[in-house]
């Protein structure tokens, strides 16, 4: 018995050590993320019947929280193997974007609805209900904050404002002039891979056309997505997310 379980356990770290080496250099082979970001402006009658679903019933509670359709986008393939398509919106009285997102990816869907308060080009927070862990490293720039057990905008809305309160102490949003909404996203799209690159996760390919991982973004890429990383991170998330849905109660 204690020779099987030896066994049993050289195998398990074996295996986990290739994983461990593998992992980062097949994500680095296969990684790219678009530097130009290619917006089409659709009607909700070109977009297929899935996205259209998904995507009219939010927009019309998101218009009770006087949030005013920009236009409906195809945002293409940021990144392999992907379609992705959104519905963008804006509150003129308050200066907040937001969105109704939905992406398709080889192995799942994802959609969420999220509200984006920017203040600089150095302050940014993104308040969403995606339930995915993120696909790019995190930046000082630009704080995303996942909510997934909410199931009401107005309750997201609230969270939302409570953050952006915390962190950009009074310093005020901004939105562009009108008209200008889908070039200023198509912008801060494009901002992620230089942003990425500056903390040395990426470099831009020499036809400038994609970044992609560096080995220091790929292993740490390739490494937390490596049980129990995930395990350890979505623990640390709902902890987070319980406290500051406690203070919305006690708020209330």
């Amino acid at each position: 018995m204690d020779v099987f379980a030896d066994l049993a356990l050289r195998f398990v770290l074996c295996f986990y050590g290739i994983v461990l080496v593998l992992g980062p250099i097949v994500l680095r082979a296969r990684f790219r993320l678009r530097a130009r970001i290619d917006l089409g402006v659709v009607s909700l009658e070109e977009m297929p019947d899935l996205v259209r679903e998904f995507l009219e019933p939010r927009a019309g509670s998101l218009a009770l929280w006087n949030f005013d359709l920009v236009a409906y986008l195809n945002l293409g393939q940021i990144s392999p193997s992907t379609a992705s398509y959104m519905a963008l919106l804006s509150n003129p009285h308050t200066c907040e974007w937001a969105d109704i997102t939905i992406i398709f990816t080889p192995l799942k869907k994802i959609g969420y609805i999220e509200f984006i308060t920017r203040c600089s080009e150095d302050v940014q927070i993104d308040t969403n209900t995606s339930s995915s862990p993120p696909g790019l490293f995190s930046v000082p720039q630009h704080q995303v904050f996942r909510f997934p057990e909410i199931r009401d905008v107005y309750t997201l809305y609230r969270v939302h404002r409570m953050l952006v309160t915390d962190i950009t102490h009074g310093a005020l949003p901004v939105l562009p002039p009108s008209g200008q909404e889908v070039a200023e996203l198509k912008r801060r799209l494009e901002r992620f891979g230089p942003w990425q690159q500056e903390h040395g996760y990426m470099y831009l390919d020499a036809k400038g056309e994609n970044y992609r991982l560096t080995w220091k973004g790929a292993i740490l890429g390739a490494w937390r997505k490596t049980w129990p990383l995930p395990m350890v991170r979505r623990w640390q998330t709902q902890r987070k997310n319980q406290a500051v849905l406690a203070r919305i109660a006690a708020a209330s």
